[in-house]
């Protein structure tokens, strides 16, 4: 038996469209919002400007991970309340502000102050 090209296009029809439907839920999550500049609150606290730009990097480095998690169980966690596309938005846009909120709450937490 032979088919036609039309015949397998429209066949593929449902698949492509159920592709199309689900690729919004397998996108990345919203790239991350880009941080305030902080500077130390004691520049005493460090005797050379080479430990203070590794401390600051540390620092940095430690509170993007936990603001990154905090944002991502909160986006988890909205997006799974219902499985819609206005959810999906609506988590990214929180696990946004999350991520913003953690990051500076760690930061002034590390004895850093906000530019």
């Amino acid at each position: 038996m032979c088919y036609s090209w039309s015949r397998t296009v429209s066949i593929m029809d449902p698949i492509l469209l159920l592709m199309l439907a689900t690729l919004p839920a397998c996108a990345p999550a919203a790239s991350t919002p880009p941080e305030k500049a902080f500077v130390l609150a004691d520049p005493a606290k460090y005797k050379t400007e080479a430990e203070r730009a590794r401390a600051q990097q540390l620092v940095e480095a430690d509170c993007k991970v936990k603001a990154l998690a905090a944002s991502a169980a909160l986006d988890k966690t909205v997006a799974s309340e219902r499985n819609s596309i206005e959810n999906i938005s609506k988590a990214r846009e929180k696990g946004a502000e999350m991520y913003t909120t953690a990051f500076t709450h760690c930061m002034l937490s590390n004895g850093y102050v906000s530019k």
